[in-house]
C-alpha cells in the first residue's frame, strides 16, 4: 500500500508540477506582453503630452498604464526630474524595462519611463497554488490506495495467505485446497492456481508412494546383501582360523627344522675343538717331556677359547645379554677392537698384518653398548685380516692395507673397516650375514662372526652394510645413531 501510495503520489508531483510550470510560463508570458503594448501604444502619446506640457493628459494616461494588470511600478523622468512615480520597486526583480520617449517628429529625448512588472506576486501565487495542489492530489491518492487495498485485500490477499497456510501445512490433511469465493462463472487466475497446486498434491503423494516402496524393496536388498555377507564372512573367519592353524602348524615345523639345523651346526662346530682338547688333554696325561707338554697346552688353550667364542656367539644370538648402555668414546673402542683381535691372533698363531692405517674423527662419542660394539668390531677386522691373510699366500708381492675409520654423519657415527684382500663373491650378497655360514676352511671359523656384528649393529638401533669388489678389496660400514632411544625417550 505505501509503495502503490509513493508510486501514484510521485506520478501526480511529475505530472502537476508539469501543468503549473506550462501555466506559470503562458501567465509569465502574458505578463511579459504589457512591455510590448507599453511600447506600441503609450510612447508616442506621452511622447505628445511631453512636447505640449499637457501635465493632465499626461498624468490620466500615467495612472491609466499604472493600472495595467501586473504593473507593480512607474516611474516618469523628464528633465533629469521625476515627474511621476508609482507603486514599489524591488531592485533584485530581473523583470523591469526603461524606455526612451522620443518626439516622433524631432526625435528628440523628452524623457525615460521605466516600468517593473510584479513576478514576485505571479510566482508566490503559482507556489501556494502547487502547494494546494499537491496536497489535494495527495489526499485523493491516499483514499484510492486505501480504497484500492481494501478491495486487493479482499479479493486476492486473503486467499493467498489461505494457500500460503495450506502449503506451509505441507499437505498433511490429505485434502484438496478450496478457495471460501463467492460463486462465479469462469475460472479466473486464483482458481487456476489452486487445481494446479492440488495436482501438485496428487502427483507428489503419488512420487512419495512410490519412493516408499522403492525405500521398502531397497532396505530388502540391503538386509538379503547383508545377510550373504555375513554369511561369506563366517566362510572367511573359519578358512582364516585354518589358515592360521596351518602357519602355525607351518611355523613350529619351521622352528623344529631350524632348532634342529641350529643344532646339529653348534654340535659340529663345538665337536671338532672339543675333540682336539680332549685328545690333546690326553696327551697331557701320559707325555713327560715339558716342550711337548708346553705345545699341547697351547693347542688345548687355542680350542677351547674357540669353545668359549662360539658359546658367547649363541648367547649373543639368543639375547642374552648384560651388556650397559653407555655414551662412550667409539674411537677407544675401535682401537681396543684392533688391539684385541691381534691379541687373540697372536696367541694362536695366527696372520698379524704388519700395520694399521687410523682416519678417526673428533669428537666421536656415541651412547652404545661398550663391550657388544668391541665384539662386533673385534669380528669384523678379524675378517678383513683373514682376508688380507689369504691373499698374502697367494701373491707374494702382495702389500696388504687395513683402514679403520671413523666420522659423525648428521645424528650417526660411521665407522668404515677396508681392506684390499680378496674380497667377498658378489653371488653371496646378504647371505654373509646368515648364522655358520663361512668361507673359511673347517676349523678356523664358526661363521658366526658377521652374524653376531649384524644382531648388535641392530641393537644399537644402526645397519651393518658391505661393499665388495671380488679380489681387490671389501668395506664394511656400521652406522650407529648417537642418541639410543631408550635413553632419548
Amino acid at each position: 500500500m505505501i509503495a502503490t501510495w509513493a508510486v501514484s503520489s510521485f506520478a501526480t508531483l511529475i505530472l502537476t508540477a508539469a501543468q503549473l510550470i506550462l501555466d506559470y510560463q503562458k501567465d509569465f508570458d502574458k505578463l511579459q506582453n504589457n512591455f510590448s503594448i507599453i511600447k506600441n501604444s503609450y510612447l508616442d502619446s506621452m511622447a505628445e503630452h511631453l512636447w505640449s506640457y499637457d501635465t493632465r493628459l499626461l498624468e490620466i494616461q500615467l495612472d491609466g498604464l499604472s493600472r495595467l494588470q501586473g504593473v507593480s511600478y512607474l516611474k516618469l523622468t523628464a528633465d533629469n526630474k521625476v515627474i511621476y512615480e508609482t507603486g514599489k520597486t524591488d531592485p533584485q526583480e530581473e523583470s523591469h524595462k526603461s524606455f526612451e520617449i522620443r518626439h516622433k517628429n524631432t526625435n528628440e529625448t523628452l524623457g525615460t519611463l521605466d516600468v517593473e512588472l510584479d513576478t514576485k506576486n505571479l510566482r508566490d501565487r503559482y507556489f501556494h497554488e502547487a502547494i494546494w495542489i499537491f496536497v489535494r492530489q495527495a489526499a485523493k491518492t491516499l483514499v484510492v490506495v486505501f480504497c484500492l487495498y481494501f478491495i486487493f485485500n479482499r479479493i486476492i490477499v486473503v486467499h493467498i495467505k489461505h494457500i500460503a497456510d495450506y502449503l506451509k501445512n505441507g499437505f498433511r490433511d490429505n485434502k484438496n485446497l478450496v478457495l471460501n469465493r463467492p460463486p462465479h462463472a469462469e475460472k479466473d487466475e486464483l482458481d487456476i492456481l489452486a487445481d494446479s497446486i492440488n495436482l501438485f498434491r496428487v502427483e507428489l503423494l503419488e512420487a512419495n508412494r512410490k519412493l516408499e516402496q522403492l525405500n521398502q524393496a531397497l532396505e530388502q536388498k540391503v538386509t538379503d546383501r547383508t545377510r550373504e555377507l555375513t554369511n561369506k564372512n563366517q566362510s572367511l573367519e573359519k578358512a582364516m582360523f585354518q589358515i592360521k592353524r596351518m602357519q602355525a602348524t607351518l611355523v613350529a615345523q619351521e622352528r623344529l627344522a631350524s632348532l634342529g639345523s641350529l643344532t646339529a651346526s653348534v654340535a659340529h662346530e663345538i665337536r671338532n675343538p672339543l675333540n682336539f682338547v680332549l685328545n690333546f688333554s690326553e696327551l697331557l696325561t701320559e707325555s713327560e717331556d715339558a716342550e711337548e707338554i708346553k705345545e699341547v697346552s697351547r693347542v688345548v688353550l687355542k680350542h677351547s677359547q674357540r669353545i668359549d667364542q662360539i658359546v658367547r656367539s649363541m648367547q649373543i644370538l639368543s639375547g642374552y645379554d648384560s651388556d650397559v648402555l653407555e655414551t662412550t668414546d667409539v674411537n677407544e673402542i675401535v682401537k681396543k677392537a684392533y688391539q684385541q683381535t691381534i691379541s687373540n691372533r697372536s696367541l694362536g698363531s695366527s696372520y698379524v698384518p704388519p700395520k694399521v692405517t687410523y682416519r678417526l674423527g673428533d669428537n666421536v662419542n656415541a651412547q652404545v653398548y661398550s663391550v657388544s660394539l668391541q665384539r662386533a668390531l673385534s669380528n669384523i677386522i678379524d675378517n678383513s685380516i683373514h682376508a688380507l691373510e689369504k691373499k698374502v699366500m697367494s701373491q707374494k708381492d702382495f702389500e696388504p692395507e687395513l683402514v679403520i675409520s671413523t666420522s659423525v654423519r648428521g645424528d650417526n657415527v660411521e665407522v668404515s673397516v677396508r681392506d684390499n684382500g680378496i674380497g667377498i663373491p658378489s653371488i653371496l650378497g646378504e647371505k654373509i650375514f646368515d648364522p655358520f655360514l663361512t668361507t673359511k676352511a673347517p676349523g678356523e671359523g664358526a661363521g658366526l662372526g658377521l652374524t653376531v656384528a649384524f644382531n648388535i649393529a641392530q641393537k644399537h638401533g644402526g645397519t651393518l652394510k658391505y661393499t665388495s669388489e671380488f679380489g681387490h678389496w671389501t668395506e664394511f660400514l656400521m652406522t650407529l645413531p648417537l642418541v639410543h632411544e631408550r635413553l632419548h625417550a
